[in-house]
């Protein structure tokens, strides 16, 4: 070993040494303490870049680094799930391949923005899921020339594009309902007693700029004068108590024509003090009333027809039964008068005894066609099946069958399909020639009556109007009791069949 100290020409002091030592001492502490700073600030660093992974992973939007190229290089999960997919699903691929394809044009010119400009830009666009689903965003972006990407936020706004389309909708329906209803809207500003109409409402409430100048009080000017009070009261009433207003009335013009309406509204936004108000629509009933007002006449004109159908047959029944009680009844006691002054008394009162019997039986069949006691005896069958044993004949055999009515029912129900049986059977025997009449009654959900014959029949089809004898007459009003309905099915040399059909309970 060389001893430097000896060779060198000029050799140093050993003060410098110890000075120089001193100085390298002094700077590894610097280095030392830099070092440590350095580590801390690292730490600090690392404890940032987990905070803002950790902020950038769990945003609520969806966060996109793209390169120039549109190239996914980065994104967050709220990203991810969005596009339902996992991330190394998505790294690598261009953002636009999951626009929807109507939507990639205006993707196109928004990316070309942000890398022309270098500002900040926003477009809507619809997105398709690696699944398929669709979903509308916003995005949010800017390119950072210097790292040569671009920053895109998106946010899902699908449930606001439903919102607003569901209130495009219900809006367009609720004008479409108030243009094919004829009806406007109003507004009554408490504070000022402002009364504001719509274009249609001014139409409605035959409001000319002359009449109405948006005051409360100008807008009762233009009711019916015999409407005027009751719409008055109605309006106060309900602006004191706070509760809806429905009501109708009548608009005048000062020529004398008048609209109907109706008015409905309530009250709202009654938070705060200088706006609650009334809003609410009017539409024109006119056409209803007149209408309503047809209906009353043609239902006052029906019940005139009916009181006459009904006067009219009563008088009919009483022409009736006075012709059975003179036909009958009054030539038996007739001749049992003539057979009492006969001198013979023994055989006169045989033979009047005999005509008592005649009387008898005559006086019965009147009494059960007038009403049938049997009836809320044993019911409806029971009075059929004895209906069909009095009116056979010889000549005209005459059965029923009745199901449904095991037991006495409703009384009134039951004379009801007793008098139209009666009056069917009536008819057949007087016109029909038939030689069997056959009765059909059942009962389920409806009450189905058919009344069969073999008679002649006739062309039913070709009658302009159905007949309109009193038997028919009285057929019809009962049905009415029972929204009922009567079809005829008949043809010449094929009898007649009458079908009935009653709607009960």
């Amino acid at each position: 070993m060389f001893n430097i100290v000896a060779d060198h020409p000029n050799p140093a002091p050993k003060e410098d040494f110890d000075a120089i030592f001193q100085d390298l001492q002094i700077m590894q502490i610097e280095l030392e303490m830099q070092n440590d700073e350095l580590l801390l600030s690292n730490e600090q660093l690392e404890t940032e870049r987990i905070k803002f992974t950790g902020i950038y992973d769990l945003a609520p939007v969806g966060y996109f680094i793209l390169n120039r190229q549109g190239v996914i290089n980065q994104v967050n999960a709220v990203g991810a799930k969005m596009l339902e997919t996992g991330k190394a699903g998505i790294e690598g691929k261009r953002l636009i391949q999951f626009v929807a394809p109507n939507h990639r044009d205006i993707f196109f010119s928004f990316f070309e923005q942000l890398l022309q400009s270098g500002e900040q830009h926003d477009g809507q666009f619809k997105f398709i899921s690696r699944t398929g689903r669709e979903f509308y965003a916003r995005a949010e972006g800017c390119a950072i020339s210097s790292a040569s990407q671009c920053y895109i936020a998106i946010i899902d706004i699908t449930e606001n594009i439903r919102t607003h389309m569901q209130l495009t909708e219900i809006s367009e329906r609720l004008q479409l309902a108030m243009d094919t209803s004829a009806a406007g809207t109003w507004e009554l500003h408490l504070p000022s007693m402002h009364f504001y109409l719509d274009s249609h409402n001014h139409d409605i409430c035959l409001a000319g700029p002359d009449r109405f100048d948006n005051t409360y009080s100008s807008f009762i000017a233009l009711i019916h004068p015999d409407d005027h009070f009751m719409v008055d009261q109605h309006f106060r009433t309900a602006i004191n108590a706070k509760t809806d207003i429905d009501i109708s009335c009548r608009f005048v013009n000062p020529t004398g024509q008048a609209h109907f309406a109706h008015i409905r509204g309530r009250l709202v936004d009654t938070s705060v003090p200088a706006s609650p108000r009334f809003i609410g629509i009017i539409w024109d009933i006119t056409e209803k009333k007149l209408l309503e007002e047809k209906a009353e006449e043609l239902r006052i004109d029906r019940q005139r027809e009916i009181t006459a159908a009904a006067l009219h047959a009563e008088e009919n029944e009483r022409k009736r039964i006075s012709e059975m009680l003179h036909d009958s009844v009054s030539q038996l006691l007739y001749g049992i008068k003539l057979q009492l002054s006969e001198k013979d008394y023994a055989e006169a009162i045989a033979k009047a005894n005999k005509l008592l019997d005649t009387v008898i039986h005559e006086t019965r069949d009147i009494s059960f066609q007038l009403a049938p006691s049997m009836l809320a005896d044993f019911g409806l069958a029971a009075t059929v099946n004895e209906l069909c044993r009095r009116l056979s004949t010889p000549h005209v055999q005459i059965d029923a069958n009745v199901s449904g009515f095991s037991a006495p029912g409703e009384l009134f129900l039951e004379e009801t399909i007793f008098r139209i049986i009666q009056e069917l059977v009536n008819n057949c025997m007087k016109h029909s020639g038939a030689s069997h009449i056959h009765i059909s009654v059942k009962k389920n959900k409806l009450i189905e009556i058919l009344v069969t014959d073999n008679g002649k029949g006739f062309k039913y089809e070709k009658l302009d109007k159905p007949p309109k004898g009193a038997g028919l007459i009285s057929i019809r009003n009962r049905l009415a009791l029972y929204n009922g309905k009567l079809d005829i099915s008949s043809a010449p040399g094929k009898g007649t069949t009458v079908r009935v059909q009653l709607a009960v309970g």
